[in-house]
């Protein structure tokens, strides 16, 4: 049977799980420019023509893809971990560093938009694929669901669904810092349409407006996401927590990942039963908003650590630890 991977890797392949990304936000930056995608008509068949033969896709992946997989759906596996955050919690980070492994399949695509467990499959390698790994490593293979949508229940069972004895990794971040990025994620995806909301201008604005609504109104978004609402993480890691079991979630803080990637790596191996080894390091992060923005103001800062200090303190309690958060 044909497939679109050959699995077990050697770590020049990181490039390929980069490039999704890459094109992706060439992408961004043209729509957050106001430049038309025909401005060099080559450049855009190319890439056009590249993005169909992709091995790893950050989102959309073409249908005919889909198609030819869904010959042979029946035969895929399901998802055996999830990574799972807030939105700009480093999570792509992570899982693109965690596929280079030689036991770690990857999906087609890291976040999958689809519902319904056959669909969802249609992602997935095939049982042939998954023990002719396992024979050639003598270990064992994980392969994972990877979508940044901490507090989606509907999304959480329908993985418990696919497969209950998953093992869950959430990525946290400091959510007074998350929220900053959040906001130049907004204006990056927003681009153009923003320019005339009086309160995306500035981070100050935009945090003073989120505030002042809270909790009756969500804030407007641009990427999908609630500011303030997606930085309140106690509860959702609480059901996570009751619907796997707690012996079978990890808990990262992004920042200690960032800080030197190893040591988190290592930690998630150990957690998903894979053989232990250095995974090869891509020099820039995965999903980086290419564009500059100015520092925030401390007097945003100070406004949100006090707005999340007891949903912060909720949070350490259910963990019994503390985080580095300000």
């Amino acid at each position: 049977m044909q497939t679109d991977k050959s699995y077990g890797m050697a770590g020049g392949d990181l490039k390929k799980f980069f490039r999704a990304f890459e094109l992706s936000t060439e992408y961004r930056v043209r729509k957050y420019q106001g430049k038309s995608l025909f401005h060099n008509p080559t450049q855009l068949l190319f890439g056009l023509v590249e993005y169909q033969f992709l091995s790893y896709y950050f989102s959309k992946v073409p249908n005919w893809r889909l198609l030819l997989r869904g010959l042979y759906s029946k035969d895929r596996i399901a998802p055996n971990y999830v990574v799972v955050g807030p939105v700009k919690s480093g999570s792509s980070d992570l899982v693109t560093h965690l596929q280079m492994h030689p036991n770690v399949m990857h999906p087609l695509a890291k976040e999958i938009s689809c519902k319904g467990t056959e669909r969802i499959k249609l992602f997935y390698p095939t049982r042939r694929e998954k023990e002719r790994l396992e024979r050639q490593s003598g270990g064992v293979v994980r392969c994972g669901y990877l979508k940044p949508e901490l507090n989606n229940m509907e999304m959480m069972e329908q993985l418990y669904k696919l497969n209950p004895e998953s093992k869950i990794i959430i990525t946290l971040r400091d959510p007074v810092a998350r929220a900053y990025t959040h906001w130049k994620w907004e204006m990056f995806l927003g681009g153009k349409g923003l320019e005339n909301s009086p309160y995306f201008d500035s981070f100050e604005s935009y945090i003073d407006r989120a505030l002042d609504l809270f909790p009756s109104v969500a804030m407007t978004s641009a990427c999908g996401f609630p500011v303030l609402e997606t930085g309140i993480y106690y509860k959702a890691v609480e059901q996570w927590m009751a619907r796997f079991g707690e012996e079978n979630v990890l808990i990262l803080d992004s920042a200690e990942y960032f800080k030197g990637r190893q040591p988190t790596l290592e930690r998630v191996q150990k957690f998903l039963g894979l053989s232990v080894i250095d995974i090869p390091e891509y020099g820039e992060k995965a999903n980086e908003n290419p564009i500059k923005f100015p520092r925030p103001e401390q007097s945003s800062n100070d406004k949100l650590s006090e707005f999340y200090r007891p949903y912060n303190q909720k949070l350490f309690a259910l963990l019994g630890k503390d985080f580095d958060w300000k």
